[in-house]
């Protein structure tokens, strides 16, 4: 590229200095025809001293005839010498014309080859980013078609916790009787694992959405154990949680190396949540929404969908969406959340040849189970307990039912399910749960590790590429 800057800075010096010497003859030339009449006038002026000298002979004549024979010569000299330079100018000129040719048709020949390298590099990386999206899709299935970590809250590593991490991939946790159980995950995020330590393990599976597989994301675990700093943070740019760097790095996967190779995308997003067995929408109003069934979709009626451009989108969602979010304190925590939140990213990539991808991408903060012993629940909270205890346990006979190959998934019994349906086996979707403990409670973290180690050997199925196509 180099080359080419240096070689058209050539031609344009080259023709700056062409058009300057142009111009210097033009102005030479225009004094030729003067020069011609002054000649011309000189000749005449001779004539007429000639005839009057041969009438009246005298020395006086003869001077003034050779005086204006020497301003005759030395016109003629200086109109040769202009005719000499205009020749030399001439030819000057053509020389210049026939390089100025063959750098137009060097520039030409580089501006094709530069042409033919972009494609040539497009190429390329169309081809490695299918190969990427192969060795991705391959990465997430070896680790399970239902993907488990787990985040552990900071516990006592003194000896008086029953709790302990052995590895990346295993903790172990001691029973009363004296008996230790070990259970093993794709990862284990070791108190005290940044954000982006917890994001850095999860970006190939949000990276798979821009392919355009469905993809959720489930943070799971008992209340207090800190899934929504997970999923949604804190607003220091270092306690960002999973869902605001996901959408961050979309934006630039899809403005930067996915652009390259031709795909631009379109994002919206929508935020409801689930409470007390009814469907939510946080970016409108908190109006109440219907889920209704058809086939193998679901169809939350009224959804508001806001369009995504940039970053600072996300943030009025987020904030709109946090102001809207039952929320109440407990015995066991004193930011409890009340309901199920979901916020989900639709995403619409179309490719320069026809390629065409829709597909959404779930992230999900479940509330947390309670005991009402625990968390001392009464009236309103006892209800809000009550609710959320039953979609879990209906979101666990439904991961079961498909562990078992069941030939009835109970989806409808909880609002939850039936809004995830899609992603828990019904449709097609990569699905991953992040569960988290909190050492300090040995019964719940006992119950979260019991059902999340189980979740690795259930199969929901391929997931294939969504286009958006009916078929």
């Amino acid at each position: 590229m180099d080359g080419v800057r240096i070689k058209n800075d050539f031609y344009n010096n080259h023709t700056n200095d062409l058009k300057h010497q142009i111009a210097q003859l033009e102005r030479k030339t225009a004094t030729i025809p003067k020069l011609e009449n002054q000649l011309h006038k000189a000749k005449n002026q001779n004539k007429v001293l000639r005839r009057e000298s041969a009438l009246f002979p005298s020395a006086s004549c003869a001077d003034v005839s050779r005086v204006e024979d020497q301003k005759v010569k030395t016109l003629r000299n200086e109109l040769a010498d202009l005719k000499l330079k205009l020749r030399q100018l001439e030819d000057d000129n053509k020389e210049k014309d026939m390089e100025n040719d063959r750098l137009i048709q060097e520039n030409r020949t580089l501006k094709r080859e530069k042409l033919k390298l972009i494609n040539c590099f497009k190429t390329q990386m169309a081809e490695k980013d299918a190969i990427i999206r192969e060795l991705n899709d391959e990465v997430v299935d070896l680790r399970g078609q239902i993907r488990v970590a787990i985040r552990v809250r900071d516990f006592e590593r003194d000896g008086s916790s029953n709790f302990s991490i052995i590895s990346q991939n295993e903790v172990q946790l001691q029973q009363t009787t004296g008996q230790s159980n070990t259970y093993s995950f794709e990862h284990v995020f070791f108190p005290p694992t940044a954000q982006s330590g917890v994001f850095g393990e999860i970006k190939e599976l949000i990276m798979c959405a821009l392919h355009g597989k469905n993809v959720c994301l489930i943070a799971y675990g008992p209340t207090g154990s800190g899934k929504t700093f997970t999923m949604r943070g804190e607003d220091s740019a270092d306690s960002e949680g999973v869902i605001p760097r996901a959408i961050r790095f979309m934006l630039e996967q899809s403005k930067r190396d996915l652009a390259m190779i031709g795909w631009n995308y379109k994002f919206q997003a929508s935020f409801i949540e689930v409470y007390n067995e009814e469907v939510y929408d946080l970016l409108d109003g908190k109006q109440k929404l219907e889920v209704k069934i058809n086939g193998s979709k679901t169809n939350v009626v009224g959804l508001k969908k806001i369009e995504i451009g940039n970053i600072s989108d996300v943030d009025v969602i987020l904030n709109l969406a946090d102001s809207q979010r039952s929320v109440a304190s407990t015995a066991s925590n004193e930011h409890s959340s009340r309901s199920h939140a979901i916020f989900q990213i639709f995403v619409d990539g179309q490719n320069a040849s026809g390629e065409m991808v829709q597909c959404c991408l779930n992230l999900v903060d479940l509330a947390g189970s309670e005991r009402a012993k625990e968390t001392q629940a009464r009236g309103k909270q006892f209800t809000e307990l009550t609710n959320i205890n039953q979609s879990l346990s209906t979101l666990k006979k439904c991961i079961r039912a498909q562990m078992t190959k069941m030939s009835h998934v109970p989806y409808r019994d909880s609002k939850l399910t039936m809004v995830l349906r899609e992603y828990l086996g019904a449709g097609s979707s990569k699905t991953m749960f992040i569960a988290h403990a909190n050492p300090r409670d040995v019964a719940e973290t006992k119950r979260t590790l019991e059902f999340t180690s189980e979740l690795r050997s259930t199969n929901l199925g391929k997931a294939v590429v969504q286009t958006g196509q009916k078929l």
